[in-house]
């Protein structure tokens, strides 16, 4: 079973850097649920901004923590498929710290959902021909 992981950037309660599981979005398109290791050390869920999460990708997930992940995958492709386009959607949305400051320059959140819409995968087959058998 595989899921997609990704990096915090900046958050309140999550560390820095610290590696989270995307547990599933429920009805709030930019806000995930997460699952990853907060400041005090504990593990702990929480609903994220996928514009504070980075380098989207997807990971083997271990047994103990199976029964907390809703967006699974058998397929190591298709878990790749969705951490690609999540990471092109959401690597170039700018973000802001609480004070107001610039921590990632980017474009807009609508102009991100713009992309996304236009994103499209193409897969790839390589075939023999018959002569060449």
């Amino acid at each position: 079973m595989y899921a997609v992981i990704a990096n915090v950037i900046k958050d309140n309660q999550l560390r820095t850097g610290a590696k989270v599981y995307i547990l599933y979005c429920h009805g709030m398109a930019e806000s995930p649920l997460v699952y990853g290791m907060a400041r005090g050390g504990k593990r702990i869920e929480k609903y994220i901004s996928y514009k504070k999460l980075k380098k989207f990708r997807s990971q083997w997930v271990p047994q103990h923590i199976r029964h907390r992940v809703k967006w699974s995958y058998e397929d190591r492709k298709e878990a790749d498929k969705c951490a690609k386009s999540l990471e092109l959607m959401w690597s170039n949305v700018r973000l802001f710290d609480s004070a107001g400051h610039i921590i990632k320059e980017g474009v807009t959140t609508s102009q991100a959902f713009n992309i996304a819409s236009k994103i499209k995968f193409i897969e790839r087959r390589y075939m023999l021909d018959e002569k060449e058998k």
